[in-house]
This record gives structure tokens, C-alpha cells and sequence, in this order.
């Protein structure tokens, strides 16, 4: 068959869908760029919010108007099982296994999935224990399960021979690598596995997907002062209210993201710090609003992700009282995306006349181990350059 793979939500989502394309292609299907040649249309959803969960049928419904047998599989279909069998116009699976053995994949033996010639993400965790009460991914994706280490290794060498430059660990909790349960924070291994890659292997660069900040023990910065990590840092954070932190039971307060912040600054002086917000969580009053305004001026983040939040049925936020006007909770987003755009502007001033090294991708354009986007043209892609950054070929710089 001819196939056509829609994606929504997170990189674990991009990941999936990467090993299923690979996978049914080696099974002897055909992938298309175009959809319209297709003859089935396989959506990976993604249930994060209210709004995904609307996106992901509304692409199943459209795809189906089309003409289109449609395959709809991921996050939302484990999640919302009843709404999903009510369309029997749809071929629905919970697991991708279910829908690959539809197929006729034989998943015991499934392909290295390569999505670029240059930067290749790689799963070492999966699922999550955790209780934050905004959030569904833990009945989505199931409980934790760390990916064991010579597996990494060996997904990692085998990218080597391809040529990729850069991996990039990827996780629904990723820094919890190493724990029995995410509740666990002191048990993360995390480090440990950085020690085993940077001496098993080559890998020119190891980029490191969102962390949260109570798994991360002293012995984490040791190992991130050697170059081959990348100098970005992602944590997950959501709010810089201690009050709202409680509320949304994330399991870390405010010292423990100015002091990953403090210590990874003083072994990587150019890291580029960068968090997810919520803006209007139930209860939020105008002070903590402010003293999430205030982490943010302090912390000098490199980039702010900022969503108001929106209400997930099935979550315990759902069902608290003092819910947020939805006036109030743009109108509080718009500011922290516009003190996240000054914050921005600020880091990447920082690094003008700085020699970094630029991984060229497609495009003739590349990025710094700090996430910097540069123009790199005459460069061959796949690559790695020295280059001397400047207000020319610093893409994002106002």
C-alpha cells in the first residue's frame, strides 16, 4: 500500500512515527509525500490537551471525507477509547504494534528508523509516574521504563555508521532514566548514562530533550562540562510560583531551577537555558503571576514556550475551583511571551563575535550546540563548522 503518516504533539510522537513509517516501509508499503496519492492515511494523535484531542479526530474526519481508509493510532486513542470506537469508518489500534501486525509487520525485528541525515532523535525512557494534576500523559503513555543502556549504545553506534553527527535523548521523563519510579528523583541515573556514551562512543554531539530539574544531582554538571553535550538546556518547569507549583503537584519548587541554572552556568558559561510556562492555572492569583514574571527576569531564559492553560477532562485541574477567565489567561501569556522574546534577544546579543560550532543542515543553515540557528551558506550539509557568530548570519537577531 501507499501510506501517508500524519503527526501531532510531542517528539516522542515524531519518534513513533518515524519507527512506524520505517517499519511498514521494510515490510515492503510504500511512503508518500503527497497525500492525496495515498491510499491510507495513518495519524499519530496526541491527547496533551482538550485542543489536541480536537485536532487529532478533525484530521481523522478530514482524511476520511477525502476518500481515504484512515488508521488512527497514539496518545489519544489509549486515552479516549470510547469517542475513538464510536467512528467505525476508522481503523483505530491503542499500540503501535497493533496497527503495524495490521499490516503485516513483524515486530520483533523492526528497522533503525532514520529521520535525518544529520541529527537523529533516540527513545531512553518512556511513560511517567508522576501526578502533576494538569496533565493526562501518564495514563497516555503508561508507567516508567528506561531503556537499557547497551541498547542505547548500540542505537547510538549505529548512527555513527550513518554518518549522524547528532543524537538528540529523548523522554516523556527523560532525566528519570536510571529510576525504579519518577517519583524517585534521587534514583535518576541520568548522568550515568552520559558517562557510558561520552566514552563508548564518538558521537560528535549529545543534545539532551526537556529535563525536570529535581532529577538533576550534582554529579550531572561533571559530566555536562564536556563539549560534546550540548550546551541547551530544556527544563520543565510550568510555573515560577512556589503556590501554583504545589497546586499543579509538580514535585520540584523555585531553588531547585535557580540552582540547575547557577551550577550548569558555571561549567558551560553559554548554555542556553530554555522552560515551559502556563499562564492562568486555577487558582493563579496577579502575585504569583508576578513572581513567575520575576524567576523569568532572574534566570535570563534563552527561550519560553507559553501555553494558558487549558482545561484536560480527566485531569484533577479540571475540577479545581477558581478557574482562570480566558481573557486573563492570554492577556498573561502575551506578556510572558513578550518578556520571553527581550529575554531571547538578550542571549543571543550575548554570543555575537563568539566562535561556536554549526551543524549544517539542509538549507545551507545550522545550529550551535546552544540552539543557534546560523546561516551557513557554501557549507555542505551533514557537517560540522567552526564560524564566528554575527549580526549576519545570526537568523533569529531583531
Amino acid at each position: 500500500m501507499k501510506f501517508f503518516i500524519r503527526t501531532l504533539g510531542c517528539k516522542m510522537n515524531w519518534l513513533d512515527s518515524a519507527r512506524m513509517g520505517a517499519a511498514l516501509e521494510n515490510a515492503g508499503h510504500a511512503v508518500v509525500s503527497d497525500e492525496t496519492v495515498a491510499e491510507y492515511v495513518l495519524i499519530n494523535t496526541c491527547t496533551v490537551t482538550a485542543e489536541a484531542d480536537r485536532k487529532s479526530h478533525q484530521q481523522a474526519n478530514t482524511a476520511k471525507k477525502k476518500q481515504k481508509q484512515v488508521a488512527v493510532v497514539g496518545c489519544s486513542t489509549r486515552v479516549e477509547q470510547d469517542k475513538w470506537a464510536a467512528n467505525d469508518e476508522l481503523l483505530v489500534f491503542q499500540q503501535e504494534t497493533q496497527m503495524l501486525e495490521h499490516f503485516g509487520v513483524d515486530t520483533k525485528n523492526l528497522p533503525f528508523p532514520l529521520t535525518s541525515r544529520t541529527r537523529l532523535p533516540i527513545a531512553i525512557q518512556t511513560g511517567c509516574d508522576n501526578s502533576c494534576s494538569f496533565c493526562i500523559t501518564r495514563i497516555a503513555r503508561g508507567t516508567h521504563s528506561n531503556v537499557p543502556a547497551d541498547s542505547i549504545i548500540e542505537h547510538i553506534k549505529e548512527a555513527e555508521q550513518l554518518g549522524i553527527k547528532e543524537i538528540v535523548l529523548t523522554g516523556i521523563n527523560l532525566a528519570a532514566w536510571g529510576c525504579d519510579n519518577t517519583n524517585n528523583a534521587q534514583q535518576s541515573r541520568i548522568h550515568e548514562l552520559l558517562k557510558r556514551i561520552l566514552s563508548e562512543t564518538r558521537m560528535p554531539r549529545i543534545r539532551l530533550s526537556s529535563l525536570g530539574p529535581e532529577f538533576i544531582q550534582s554529579a550531572f554538571f561533571d559530566v555536562f562540562a564536556d563539549q560534546r553535550i550540548c550546551d541547551y538546556l530544556h527544563l520543565s518547569i510550568q510555573s515560577g510560583s512556589p503556590g501554583v507549583l504545589k497546586r499543579m503537584q509538580r514535585g520540584h519548587g523555585i531553588e531547585e531551577v535557580y540552582n540547575v541554572a547557577e551550577r550548569a552556568r558555571k561549567v558551560r558559561p553559554d548554555v542556553a537555558i530554555a522552560t515551559d510556562l502556563i499562564s492562568g492555572f486555577p487558582g493563579e492569583t496577579e502575585l504569583e503571576f508576578r513572581e513567575t514574571l520575576k524567576m523569568v527576569s532572574e534566570i535570563h531564559f534563552a527561550k519560553l514556550h507559553v501555553f494558558p492553560f487549558s482545561i484536560r477532562e480527566g485531569t484533577t485541574a479540571a475540577n479545581m475551583d477558581e478557574q482562570v477567565e480566558q481573557s486573563v489567561k492570554k492577556q498573561r501569556a502575551s506578556i510572558l511571551r513578550n518578556q520571553g522574546k527581550d529575554s531571547r534577544q538578550e542571549f543571543i546579543q550575548s554570543q555575537l563575535g563568539k566562535i561556536k560550532q554549526v551543524l549544517v543542515e539542509a538549507g545551507e543553515n545550522g545550529w550551535t550546540s546552544n540552539y543557534l540557528r546560523v546561516n551557513m551558506p557554501m557549507k555542505v550539509a551533514g557537517l560540522i563548522y567552526d564560524e564566528q557568530l554575527t549580526e549576519k548570519n545570526l537568523l533569529e537577531l531583531n
